[in-house]
């Protein structure tokens, strides 16, 4: 029955944000991703790509440890700092490239400063030449449903798109029911 009912609610979101997706997708022209949190790492569940010949291409059923992205760090810093330090434990904070947020002081602030501000970045912590805008996905019970993102080469990346996110990932948590501030 768990799995029936998560399934139920992967069909819902995808449904849900795919129109979005494709919305920012064609606007920004760079690839758009779904994420879900599993565990200590998020799993690329959709994308919409743009038809350019240089684009970031995530495959969908990969999967990222959570500090090295955008919506990983928010995931953390909505859990505040006794699951990040938890975290930090569990995984040793590998880093990936010369970027990645090894050091759990510093993962602490960029996780919590970017809980605070409703967006992450991820600036090249993955990958070399890739920088990453994430907003986080809320259900109608407040939890974190997902991420939604932008992956871009990182000289292509504006922060103009973080306001066009955070609407779309807001637009997309009212359709799947969340209220917000109404709830509480």
């Amino acid at each position: 029955m768990l799995f029936r009912s998560r399934l139920h609610t992967d069909i819902d979101l995808r449904a849900v944000s795919l129109p979005y997706m494709e919305r920012l997708c064609e606007q920004m022209g760079e690839t758009i991703n779904l994420t879900i949190r599993e565990g200590d790492v998020v799993i690329y569940f959709e994308k919409v790509t743009p038809n350019r010949m240089m684009l970031v291409n995530q495959i969908v059923g990969s999967r990222a440890p959570l500090h090295v992205t955008a919506v990983g760090k928010l995931m953390l810093g909505l859990a505040g700092k006794d699951e990040i330090r938890a975290y930090a434990e569990r995984t040793n904070l590998p880093a990936y490239t010369r970027n990645t947020l090894s050091s759990l002081p510093d993962l602490e602030e960029a996780c919590l400063t970017s809980a605070r501000q409703g967006y992450a970045l991820d600036n090249e912590e993955a990958e070399i030449g890739v920088g990453c805008i994430g907003v986080l996905i809320h259900d109608k019970s407040g939890n974190v449903s997902a991420g939604l993102s932008v992956s871009a080469p990182i000289e292509r990346r504006k922060d103009e798109w973080i306001a066009e996110l955070t609407r779309a990932g807001a637009d997309i948590s009212r359709q799947l029911g969340y209220r917000g501030n109404e709830q509480k």
